[in-house]
This record gives C-alpha cells, structure tokens and sequence, in this order.
C-alpha cells in the first residue's frame, strides 16, 4: 500500500525513512496554508503539501506525494461529485542535480466523463518521469507528446476502498484521505500569545481525521538518475 508520514511542524519537500499509512478518513475540511489571494480564490489549483521519502517497504523505491485541500461536502463526494479539476495540470517537479531547476517532471491530470455517464468515477492518468518542455514558472503538458503507450492511470478513489494501479514498476494513487500534516495548532496560538514557551511532547494533532485529496507515486530511483544527496522535489498546479 502506497504511504505517507505524519511529519510535525511546517511541512517542506523532505527525504524521510519512515512512513506511517494512508489511513482512513473523516469528512471534514483539513489543513490547509497561507496563500495568495489568486490561489485562495481557486480552491482546485490549492496545494497543501508535498512529500518525499524511501518507502518503507523497498529501499530501492522513493515515493512522491501531494496534498490539496479538501472543500467539497462529504454528500458530494459520495454521490460522485468530481474530485479533482479537469482544467488543472499538477506536476512533481524533480532536480537531479542540485541546481534548483527541474530535470524531471510526472504530470497528472483527470479525465472527467460525468457529462455522460453519471456514474463513472474520475480517472487520473500520469506521464512521466520524463523531461520537461519548459522549467520554471512556465507549464506546459506533455500528454500530446508522450506515446499512449507511456501513459499510466488509476481511478481516482473516493470511499475507503482506495484504488492503486501499477505498471511499469510505480505504482499510483489519487483521491480523498486522512489528512498526514501533523501539526498542534492549539499549542501553537498558546505560544504565539505568549502562554506557552514549547511544543509538547506528544503533541495533539489538531488535523487527525480529516481530509485532504492526495496525488501519490511510488517508483524506482533508477528512474530518476539521481541519489538522495543530490535529489530535490517540489510541486506545482497550473491551469490549462
């Protein structure tokens, strides 16, 4: 089963041995960061986290995981409701070679056929790792340029039945989870006021059980050229 880490405190794009599961679910609204006022507006393009790690199942694999927030009323979701946007192109962007610019992309995006067929769900396909027609803060998707062939997917899960396909050694998921940010946000405002000098230890998650949706990859190194020393990831939302 594909898995993320509960990490404490404010989350980067980190290398982490140890990983707890993608657990179950509450449906509520989880955490979420300060954002501009363009991506507040435009809660589809609103990423939360991104995670990186070994799995904890075969040190030869590295995962890539992405976290966005979580809006839509549980009634929606269970009644079929579109997960992720059809318009909007997420990306992991991956630097091989320490210089902050990306060598590597996976892109996904969701094919939604609700129009039609009511009850379908979304399916999410993938490209990639593969190397980026432009860097930066530029997009573009490689979709039309990649053989089909090249192209992998994965119904996108919305229950407590999670869908994970595999090919080509990765294996992929998307859809609603267990939010894994783990933060005590209570204990946060108390040192912020002034009330409290430290975090305790345990600390409350304030986030446990609710939900975020998430974009998760788990591949071989090999497919990426690249060790952990000199490895860096990140991502991004773009609309199309």
């Amino acid at each position: 089963m594909l898995q993320l880490r509960r990490v404490p405190g404010v989350v980067v794009a980190a290398l982490c041995v140890v990983a707890a599961a993608i657990g179950g679910y509450g449906w509520l609204t989880a955490a979420d960061h300060e954002d501009s006022p363009l991506v507040a507006a435009d809660q589809p393009v609103d990423m939360a986290d991104v995670y990186t790690f070994i799995s904890p199942t075969n040190p030869n694999n590295i995962v890539l995981a992405m976290t966005l927030s979580d809006v839509s009323p549980p009634a929606e979701i269970q009644l079929g409701r579109s997960v992720f946007d059809p318009r909007v192109l997420y990306q992991f962007k991956i630097d091989t070679n320490g210089d902050a610019v990306e060598d590597l992309v996976i892109q996904a995006f969701v094919e939604d056929e609700r129009e039609e067929d009511p009850g379908t769900r979304q399916r999410m396909f993938f490209v990639g790792p593969v190397a980026p027609a432009v860097t930066g803060t530029t997009a573009r998707s490689l979709f039309d340029e990649v053989d089909g062939r090249d192209r992998n997917k994965v119904d996108v899960s919305t229950t407590g039945e999670v869908e994970i396909e595999e090919r080509h050694g990765m294996k992929f998921f998307a859809g609603v989870r267990d939010d894994p940010f783990f933060f005590d946000f209570g204990r946060f405002l108390e040192v912020l006021a002034g009330t409290a000098t430290s975090f305790n230890d345990p600390g409350t998650d304030s986030f446990a059980g609710l939900n975020v949706y998430a974009i998760v990859i788990e591949l071989p190194m090999d497919l990426l050229g690249a060790d952990l020393s000199s490895l860096s990831v990140w991502g991004t939302t773009s609309r199309l």
